[in-house]
């Protein structure tokens, strides 16, 4: 069914002031353009109008489930198949119906029906929801920017232990006899002042080696995010990348921005989105790097998806030492919280007696657990008997 330009003018106007009520920003150009796209059908189809509409107006995965919800409503089939209804409905909103009542116009007749948008807060959260539960290779462009914003405001649980050098106050467990001594000089020898020792807590060190193979390349960015979060945290955190050589990329991570963290670390590392060399990259750490910023009490997060293109021989004698050399190592695998995996390639099967926990990493929700239980798993007991970690006895993040 045909429409004139009026008519058509008119609902373009007011589905536009329905989106604005609903919490997505429209601009005049924005519903210029949408009549001018419209305009340029013949005839009117539903689905060119909303595919048109969804690409104009939405701007982010919410805004596109505000816009889709909104479509629905508003846009109703007519009797005729495929084209747009001149009868359109008087939509309410639950909490703010006023608005919707003013992006109605004035002359529209009396609706035959009324329909209900959900709040936009709801929908948003909805949205919100399913972008932390979405694997990190299936996000767009505009997901991924909200993804890395999400990651940026974590604040993770750090890893602590308790130190060795003791702090004099008045609470404690022992007392400082040298300081009562000290201060009794002042006071004819006599202990006015009690003062006591405690032991303090300062958060471990961690270590974050990623690997940024092909493979890996849809996880690696965030990964990165998210060791440059924790850095922002308060943590000492040592960052290193691999897929034929190892680069360390500590300094380059240190920048406040994230953006610019990740684009000064793509200008220092040469082999993004190669082949995989895990046990040569790994002898490299242990030979280069342990004695120099891996200490005895360090949380190592090492991130890959097992796939060893040299010998796995040497890749479990390697993770064997490293395993020795820190506190706890925590193997991070984006491909752990799919339906059905099981650790079955060689360089899997070859690093699972040596690790403590095998995770999964591939979703915004799986790296805030691991940012909510990264202390409580520092403080769990270690493994050190040789044994295969056994992947059923897990409870890997749900994503």
């Amino acid at each position: 069914m045909n429409m004139d330009g009026e008519t058509l003018l008119q609902n373009v106007i007011t589905f536009g002031r329905l989106l604005s009520a609903a919490g997505v920003p429209i601009t005049p150009e924005q519903t210029r353009s949408f009549a001018l796209v419209l305009g340029s059908f013949t005839p009117l189809r539903r689905s060119d109008i909303k595919a048109a509409g969804r690409s104009l107006f939405a701007k982010s995965r919410s805004q596109a489930a505000l816009y889709d919800v909104a479509f629905d409503l508003f846009w109703r089939r007519s009797t005729v198949e495929g084209a747009v209804s001149l009868e359109l409905p008087r939509i309410k909103q639950r909490n703010d119906r006023e608005s919707f009542a003013r992006a109605a116009p004035a002359n529209t007749d009396p609706p035959s029906r009324e329909l209900d948008l959900p709040p936009p807060e709801s929908v948003r959260a909805t949205g919100e929801e399913r972008l932390r539960h979405a694997d990190f290779a299936d996000l767009s462009p505009d997901e991924a920017s909200d993804a890395a914003s999400m990651l940026a405001a974590l604040a993770p649980r750090l890893p602590t232990r308790r130190s060795r050098r003791s702090r004099v106050g008045r609470v404690g467990t022992r007392l400082a006899l040298r300081r009562m001594a000290r201060d009794s000089m002042t006071t004819g020898g006599e202990a006015i002042r009690w003062y006591w020792k405690s032991r303090v807590r300062q958060p471990r060190p961690i270590v974050l080696v990623c690997d940024i193979s092909g493979s890996m390349e849809p996880y690696s960015r965030f990964m990165l995010r998210f060791a440059h979060t924790l850095q922002r945290s308060g943590a000492r955190v040592e960052s290193f990348v691999f897929g034929t050589r190892l680069t360390r990329i500590t300094r380059e991570l240190r920048v406040r921005n994230p953006n610019a963290a990740l684009q000064r670390v793509g200008h220092r590392v040469v082999d993004w989105n190669g082949g995989t060399r895990i046990g040569a990259s790994l002898h490299e750490l242990n030979r280069r790097w342990v004695r120099r910023t891996i200490r005895s009490g360090a949380v190592v997060l090492l991130v890959s998806d097992g796939w060893e293109r040299g010998e796995p021989d040497l890749l479990g004698r390697e993770i064997a030492i490293l395993q020795r050399s820190c506190h706890r190592l925590i193997w991070l695998d984006p491909l752990a919280s799919r339906a059905g995996f099981e650790p079955a390639t060689e360089g899997l099967r070859a690093v699972m007696p040596y690790i403590d926990d095998f995770l999964p990493c591939a979703s915004v929700a799986s790296l805030e657990e691991l940012a909510r239980r990264l202390g409580h798993l520092a403080n769990a007991p270690r493994r050190r008997t040789g044994r295969p970690l056994r992947y059923r006895s897990l409870e890997p993040v749900r994503t």
